[in-house]
């Protein structure tokens, strides 16, 4: 995938305006004209579906109010025949005429009977049930009841006589009465008893053939295969085109069939009476369709009216066809007016393309036609112009760069080529934040190192002190072996700049421990670093002669900087006074100490700090060691050194506590504080230690021991040393 991705992105790169133009300018029109085609696809659809809906909804509530009035005037029927029973208590000559009158005058009627209580019509019989129908041949009559027909368990005369009212059935076959499927409407006759209460008699029923309702609902068509059908209160199927559902299947049968939940969902609404429109797939034909139900008012049935989506979309996708044919018709002739009318721009680019391999080569003289059209002239005077400026631009650019080569930071070198006053000599005074940073013993330690390893070995201590320091906004001002002084606040203004001195010191010390630890993978030696950072005023600018140029800093306070480094040890940070007054909120000490300086008339406190808080959260890692006492003391020979010459020796020394770090040494002679010594140790038998250790003096005590004692921090000690002192602290 990411192959196949970069080679497009190459032949991207490669292809030409014109083929660019008809790739961008073609897919955003495709993208818009297939937008507008799908918002025209789908509100036409929504359209067609909402008309469609209220036709359908409609034609259902016509079709049941149509099947709903039949119903009423059939109900009316056998309600008029038992208020005729209960008022006039007919005998049978009279009963059975009246029935055969009442199905003459109602055709939607199918059969009519009056079913009476054991012996109660007529003492005599125990089933009395006169029953006219419409038969094959006109009006027929029969008597229901007997061994094969016991009636009084049938639900059409059983529900109404437990209920004590009139009502529907559910759909069944007659046998025995109209040999049909049909429903009945059941009304119940009372009589006046002996005692004069009111007691049930029997019921007057009137029956509908199903075959006249499947009639009046197969009269319901929605576009070419759209349908109808009818469900009872149960949820059976009463009509529907597919003649194996009548009386035989449910909607929840089919349901439970066809593991469909949501048709379950719509059964229950439908016998509930409600009413509704949802999109189903067709239990008929299986075509993605559209139900609106709604209920009969009378017996509680519930009519559906279904209709396929493909259908009612049919014309709205050919129309949607055809606008596609038309836009990718447009699309290709407006393809092909973008290859001419790119041709024409092209040309005169070509012409420039071919100018600019020239600049290229070096020759800014170069130049091309200032013709063609309006946009094509003024980008001719533009790369013309070009030359000429380029021409100007290079001359001072070369010139910075030779006389600023020496600034370690693009910053300093972009501000320099955009100003106009880049190439003047001068400074300001500013106040900066500087820093001073030295390697501890870097001398002594790389004397017997093979120049390869030296500088792979510096070139990894530089390359994570430059990367911190350019990362603060520092501006390098100088390397010099392993020293580097920086400074902070020019050129461009740092509000913060003690801030981010005194962190970027933080992170470098804390750096010292990733490179070791990549050092002693390598077999190189351990490295201690010391850092200084100052706050004061300093002139800062272009500093030297039109031959020789360097951007850099000077001023009392950079020689009082050196002057602080000159006193830390590894792994330590010192600021000075001036530093500490703006970061003391931020910043952790470790210790505190005065030391008198050249120049200066008064002791300078210097801070010893191993932390800081604040966004910067800085902590450096405990690296002392507790001094161990000697069972016996070591003897040691001291040299003093200044300015890495050895100035004197002192005669009388010996360690009588010592560590990795540092050691206590008791001596008689002169030594001063802050001084830097070099050790010399022996071993049991006498034998000098071969190798070398360095360190400087960081405390003298002279009071609470007549020979003196000074404690001196190790600033340098090669393996053969770090050996020898383990012996001592394990």
């Amino acid at each position: 995938m990411r192959r196949f991705t970069g080679m497009s992105s190459i032949m991207w790169k490669n292809a030409s305006l014109a083929a660019k133009l008809i790739i961008l300018i073609g897919t955003a029109t495709a993208c818009i004209f297939l937008a507008v085609l799908i918002y025209n696809y789908q509100s036409s659809k929504a359209t067609l579906l909402r008309e469609m809906q209220e036709k359908v909804r409609n034609l259902t509530l016509k079709t049941v109010f149509q099947i709903d009035a039949i119903l009423n005037s059939v109900e009316k029927v056998p309600e008029g025949v038992a208020t005729f029973l209960e008022c006039n208590c007919p005998h049978n000559s009279s009963l059975e005429p009246y029935l055969k009158q009442m199905i003459r005058q109602n055709p939607n009627i199918y059969g009519m009977a009056a079913a009476f209580e054991p012996h109660s019509f007529d003492p005599k019989k125990y089933y009395y049930s006169p029953y006219v129908y419409q038969g094959p041949e006109g009006l027929q009559q029969t008597y229901l009841g007997g061994d094969g027909y016991h009636y009084f368990s049938w639900d059409w005369y059983l529900l109404p006589k437990e209920m004590k009212q009139a009502l529907w059935s559910e759909p069944y076959y007659d046998e025995g009465g109209g040999n049909v499927i049909m429903t009945t409407y059941s009304v119940p006759v009372y009589r006046l008893s002996s005692n004069g209460a009111r007691e049930f008699w029997g019921v007057v029923t009137a029956d509908i053939s199903l075959l006249w309702l499947e009639m009046i609902v197969a009269k319901v068509k929605i576009l070419r295969s759209g349908y109808a059908f009818l469900i009872s209160q149960n949820g059976d199927f009463i009509t529907h085109p597919h003649e194996n559902f009548i009386m035989q299947e449910s909607i929840f049968s089919l349901a439970e069939a066809r593991q469909d939940p949501e048709l379950r969902r719509i059964g229950q609404a439908m016998i509930r009476r409600e009413e509704g429109l949802v999109h189903i797939t067709d239990f008929y034909t299986g075509e993605k369709s559209v139900l609106f139900y709604a209920p009969l008012p009378s017996n509680g049935w519930s009519l559906g009216v279904i209709f396929p989506e493909n259908e009612l979309f049919g014309e709205l996708r050919v129309l949607s066809l055809n606008l596609a044919l038309m836009g990718f018709s447009g699309l290709v002739f407006l393809m092909l007016l973008i290859v001419v009318i790119s041709r024409k721009i092209t040309h005169p680019l070509r012409t420039l393309a071919t100018t600019t391999q020239a600049i290229g080569h070096g020759d800014f003289a170069v130049t091309v036609p200032e013709t063609g059209p309006r946009e094509i002239q003024h980008l001719s005077q533009a790369f013309n112009r070009l030359g000429r400026q380029l021409t100007e631009y290079i001359e001072k650019r070369d010139f910075i760069r030779d006389t600023f080569g020496r600034y370690v930071t693009q910053e300093v070198v972009k501000k320099l080529i955009e100003s106009k006053d880049s190439l003047q000599l001068g400074g300001e005074n500013r106040e900066l934040s500087i820093l001073m940073s030295d390697l501890r013993g870097f001398t002594a330690i790389t004397a017997t190192m093979d120049p390869q390893e030296v500088v792979v070995f510096l070139n990894r201590y530089l390359a994570k002190m430059i990367e911190i320091l350019i990362d603060h906004r520092a501006v390098i001002d100088e390397i010099v072996g392993d020293g580097i002084l920086a400074f902070f606040g020019a050129p461009e203004p740092l509000a913060d700049h003690p801030e981010q001195a005194v962190a970027c010191a933080l992170r470098m010390q804390a750096a010292m421990v990733e490179i070791n630890a990549a050092n002693k993978a390598d077999g190189f030696p351990h490295l201690e670093m010391g850092i200084a950072v100052n706050t004061g005023d300093v002139v800062v600018g272009n500093i030297g002669s039109e031959r020789r140029t360097k951007y850099s800093i000077i001023g009392a306070q950079v020689n009082f900087t050196g002057r602080m480094e000159s006193y830390t040890v590894g792994d330590q940070v010192l600021i000075s006074p001036s530093t500490y007054a703006v970061v003391r909120d931020l910043v952790e000490v470790r210790d505190s100490f005065q030391v008198e300086m050249k120049g200066l008339p008064e002791p300078v406190t210097l801070y010893d700090i191993c932390g800081m808080s604040g966004p910067y959260q800085i902590t450096l890692p405990d690296t002392a060691h507790d001094l161990v006492l000697l069972s016996r003391p070591l003897p040691v020979r001291l040299n003093r050194i200044r300015d890495k010459i050895v100035i004197g020796v002192v005669a009388e020394s010996w360690v009588s506590q010592i560590s990795l770090t540092e050691a206590l040494v008791e001596f008689r002679g002169g030594l001063r504080e802050w001084e830097d010594v070099r050790l010399l140790l022996w071993d049991e038998k006498g034998q000098e230690i071969p190798g070398k250790i360095f360190g400087k003096v960081v405390s003298l005590n002279r009071r609470a021991h007549p020979n003196g004692q000074a404690r001196i921090r190790f600033t340098s000690v090669s393996p053969e040393y770090y050996a020898f002192l383990y012996q001592f602290i394990t």
